[in-house]
């Protein structure tokens, strides 16, 4: 009996030597990144996706029938407002201004005769020798002679413009396409397309923003041009600077966008018809407002939220975003001046935590 007590005792004192578990402790500070909310212009601007389109397109076609004899520029070649393009057969002109001009001189001389028998029949009617009959006739017969001249005199300039129109020019500068006909070929006057030249210098780029925007739109035209640049979106570099030029007069119901052109000189021909770019419309240069890195900003289900740190600790803050441009956010609502905030580390905090601010 004795031995069963002592070796419940014994049993006792081996269980009591043992250490006793530690309470947990409390968790280290996370390391985070942090930046101070300060003040700075911010310019206010909107984006957008835009295509460049010519401000001239002309499709050239003949304004008279014939055979094209030479092509007179190379496909994609830039050309000059009034540089010849395509000549056609004009010896059925040549033979058409000559008769023409033959008609006109026989008008001009029986006009000429009709003109001496009318002033001949006056003094003979003012003598008294010419009936009154006779003498309407006369004066009659003169004036026809004279209309007659007329229609032949614009009978040959309108086969001198036939003529002249034989040869197609350019009527803008621009920069020409492929050669739709090529020599030999018959051609019917306002037919068949000859070739198509858009304007390149200078050039618009087309682009909508949202209908919302319009009220600011319409502010800043009044107070001067907007300022446009648009960027390649491959290569994402800018292009091109320039201004706004048009905003239509109605709302796309069905996007709920209104539209939008900016020109832009294209010296160096850089913008081509057609092309895809990035715009960035400037409606002012900003005002002093409070920013913070845009990787402070955390997105949840109730809205954006930053952590604000003080003393060491981490503090959820709700936020309100007026704006993003490019790294920086613009804050409405939430935040002052001089605030730490988290910007980077956000995964390891919680809040009311503990942080240690990396320098």
């Amino acid at each position: 009996m004795l031995r069963l007590v002592l070796c419940g005792a014994w049993v006792g004192l081996a269980g009591c030597g043992k250490p006793a578990p530690k309470a947990p402790g409390a968790p280290p500070p996370a390391p985070v990144e942090v930046a101070t909310v300060e003040r700075r212009a911010v310019p206010l601007e909107l984006s957008a996706i835009g295509t460049a389109e010519s401000v001239a397109s002309v499709r050239i076609r003949p304004k008279v029938g014939g055979e094209i004899l030479e092509v007179l520029f190379q496909d994609g070649a830039d050309v000059r407002a009034g540089q010849e393009l395509f000549r056609l057969d004009p010896r059925p002109y040549d033979a058409a201004l000559k008769r023409a001009e033959a008609n006109l001189a026989i008008a001009r001389a029986q006009a000429a005769n009709a003109d001496d028998q009318a002033r001949r029949y006056t003094e003979l009617k003012t003598k008294g020798a010419a009936s009154g009959e006779q003498f309407d006739q006369i004066i009659s017969a003169a004036e026809s002679q004279q209309a007659q001249r007329a229609a032949r005199e614009a009978d040959v300039e309108e086969t001198r413009l036939a003529r002249e129109w034989s040869t197609v020019v350019s009527p803008i500068d621009g920069r020409a396409g492929a050669a739709l006909v090529k020599r030999g070929n018959i051609v019917q006057a306002n037919g068949d397309v000859l070739v198509v030249i858009n304007q390149m210098r200078p050039i618009e780029v087309a682009f909508a923003l949202p209908e919302g925007t319009l009220p600011d739109l319409r502010k800043r035209t009044s107070e001067g041009p907007l300022s446009v640049e648009v960027s390649d979106p491959v290569a994402d570099r800018p292009i091109a600077t320039g201004n706004v030029v048009f905003v239509d007069n109605a709302i796309d119901r069905q996007s709920g966008r209104v539209l939008l052109k900016a020109r832009f000189e294209n010296a160096d021909g850089s913008l081509w018809p057609g092309q895809f770019l990035d715009v960035l419309l400037r409606l002012s240069e900003g005002e002093g407002e409070l920013t913070v890195p845009a990787t402070a900003v955390i997105e949840g289900q109730a809205g954006p939220k930053v952590f604000v740190v003080r003393d060491g600790v981490a503090q959820m803050r709700p936020i309100k975003v007026e704006r993003v441009r490019g790294d920086s956010a613009v804050i409405a609502e939430g935040l002052e001046a001089g605030d730490q905030v988290v910007t980077s580390g956000q995964l390891r905090v919680t809040p009311g935590g503990r942080v240690m601010v990396k320098q």
